[in-house]
């Protein structure tokens, strides 16, 4: 076809008059296209994406759990403990207890000593006033008593009255309660079997909350309305408490010492490679959560500690096991509890595109249209040029 008749042709199609602002018009779409597909959807894309750092999620998701979650110790897991002295005296009016809170506390720091290779220890101390046991003893003789089916009640009303929930660290409570010079000897008893037999201690345990401790005020005592008790038998008795809560037989005895440590180990390892591993599967679900340069770092080390743990347990070096185990528990706590974690979580990918999709839309459809229209032009001319 000769040039003339193109142009005879293109000039139909594209009248004289048009011809300017037609070039115009597609210049503009052009540009429009351009600007809102080429630039503004990886840019909009790249500003509301999430932050998340590279993780080792495969090392995270492949850690090797027990098949059952077992708790080697009766308190709370933690690096950190507060044992807690509470000194109740119902009837201050009636019987001056003189007793020095601070006497016990440094009775006992030797014993934590022993033991502060598995965890820190605060002794806190406080005193309890018209504060009564919660439950009603029954009178047998010339004795009242707590059968072993109301122990359970007595940590309740107790529980109100204590400041041991205000602590971020686990709380382990050794309470000393005087009854009231009415209720004496206030005794506790324990079904063996088919006989009921009187508790040697006196004294009762919740291996997850702590111990009571129920110290009988003499009658003299009474009469002269002062009541000063032994310390070492206090000590004694709250020292076997804590043994029992940390299945401790024998703190002087350094094999069981290694027992304890080595069962605090193993549990520290055990829940540093859980928290790992519902870390990983909760970041593989939900997408929008945010992974900072600060909380990778952690998790890189805690899965890194949590290695050399694993090697030094298994090699029953059990005090560098120990170490590294508190170190990995310690950064994967950090890590899973972070609060940047929750940044965007209430704004997910679905609700980002329920909110941009409304704004994009509209001005797309008009331009992909206006795009058809032009490319449908061209390639009319071009089909006129082969011919």
């Amino acid at each position: 076809m000769a040039v003339e008749d193109i142009k005879k042709i293109k000039s139909e199609i594209f009248p004289l008059e048009d011809c300017q602002s037609s070039k115009y018009r597609t210049y503009s779409i052009l540009s429009y296209f351009i600007v809102l597909v080429v630039m503004g959807l990886p840019i909009w894309w790249y500003t509301t994406r999430v932050y998340r750092a590279d993780l080792p999620l495969d090392d995270m998701s492949s850690l090797e759990l027990e098949s059952k979650l077992s708790k080697q110790l009766g308190i709370p897991l933690s690096l950190e403990y507060e044992v807690l002295i509470t000194i109740v005296n119902p009837e201050p009016e009636n019987l001056n207890l003189v007793v020095d809170a601070t006497q016990i506390s440094e009775a006992l720091k030797p014993f934590l000593q022993k033991i502060s290779s598995i965890a820190q220890f605060t002794v806190k101390s406080q005193w309890l006033y018209l504060v009564d046991i919660g439950v009603i003893p029954k009178k047998i003789g010339n004795e009242f008593v707590i059968g072993e089916e109301l122990l359970p009640h007595i940590i309740t009303p107790l529980e109100k009255n204590l400041w041991s929930h205000l602590s971020p660290r686990p709380c382990l409570n050794l309470v000393l309660y005087v009854p009231h010079c009415s209720s004496i000897p206030l005794n506790i008893y324990y079904k063996v079997g088919k006989e009921t037999l009187k508790s040697p201690s006196n004294a009762m345990l919740s291996p997850s909350w702590g111990g009571v401790y129920i110290l009988n005020p003499d009658k003299l005592s009474c009469r002269n309305k002062t009541f000063e008790p032994e310390l070492q038998n206090i000590v004694s008795t709250f020292i076997t408490q804590l043994k029992s809560m940390l299945h401790l037989k024998d703190h002087r005895n350094p094999e069981e010492l290694r027992k304890l440590n080595k069962k605090k180990a193993k549990e520290l390892i055990e829940s540093s490679k859980r928290t790992l591993k519902s870390l990983a599967q909760l970041l593989s679900e939900i997408n929008s959560i945010v992974i900072s340069d600060e909380v990778a770092e952690k998790i890189k080390l805690a899965l890194e500690n949590l290695g050399y743990a694993d090697v030094y347990f298994n090699a029953n070096e059990i005090e560098s096991a120990l170490e590294f185990a508190k170190i990995a528990y310690n950064y994967s706590e950090q890590s899973f509890g972070d609060p940047s974690l929750l940044a965007l979580l209430y704004f997910p990918d679905d609700q980002k595109y329920a909110v941009y999709i409304p704004l994009f839309l509209p001005i797309m459809i008009p331009v992909l249209m206006s795009l058809l229209t032009v490319w449908k032009k061209f390639r009319e001319v071009k089909k006129l040029k082969d011919e």
